[in-house]
């Protein structure tokens, strides 16, 4: 739309500009925008800790249960028990001998199997988890033997009570001690396929 313009002397041309609703709504408008994409920025930043966190706690829980894996299914020693005899009850995991002996174990912050701390790892803990378990249903816990155990390492951070992270490996007797007859699961194993 064209203005005329009276420019007569002592007439003074009007000059276009912003009015204050349209400065308003301007600044409306960016600090919206400006509050939306600072909200964006913290929930990515919040959501890769949270998977750095989860990575990490996934490797503590795999250098844990890689060492249990390569213990033996059945205790060498000749009157074997479920758990920790006394002479493994101490600050270490050194003793440990067979795969059972983790049951009720825990670590915070997460130990080194000669018990030597990890280092920068304060505010973490393991806790492992060892139960017979029928070869036809993995899932639930049998107070008899049938020659399987079921093992889980469960990783968190110390004061939370959730878990971060969680694994779950099955042992079976099919390999023992040197001198020790193998335990042999008594049921049939479904879930495993001979590979011909």
């Amino acid at each position: 739309m064209t203005r005329s313009m009276d420019l007569r002397p002592g007439r003074v041309a009007p000059i276009a500009a912003f009015t204050m609703v349209e400065t308003l709504m301007c600044i409306l408008l960016v600090g919206g925008l400006l509050c939306v994409a600072l909200n964006t920025v913290g929930a990515t930043t919040v959501g890769q800790q949270n998977t750095a966190e989860r990575g990490h706690a996934q490797l503590l829980a795999a250098a844990l249960m890689s060492e249990i894996m390569q213990q033996s299914y059945a205790d060498p020693d000749p009157s074997p028990v479920f758990g920790r005899e006394p002479l493994e009850i101490g600050l270490s995991r050194a003793l440990f001998d067979d795969v059972d002996d983790y049951d009720a174990y825990s670590d915070s912050p997460p130990q080194h199997k000669n018990g030597t701390e990890m280092s920068d790892q304060e505010g973490w803990t393991r806790t492992v988890a060892v139960e017979f378990v029928r070869p036809s249903d993995l899932l639930t816990a049998v107070g008899l033997e049938y020659g399987v155990k079921r093992i889980t390492v469960t990783v968190g951070r110390v004061g939370d009570n959730g878990e971060i992270a969680s694994m779950v490996a099955v042992k079976t007797g099919g390999m023992a001690a040197p001198g020790k007859k193998p335990v042999r699961p008594t049921e049939p194993l479904p879930w495993l396929r001979e590979v011909l």
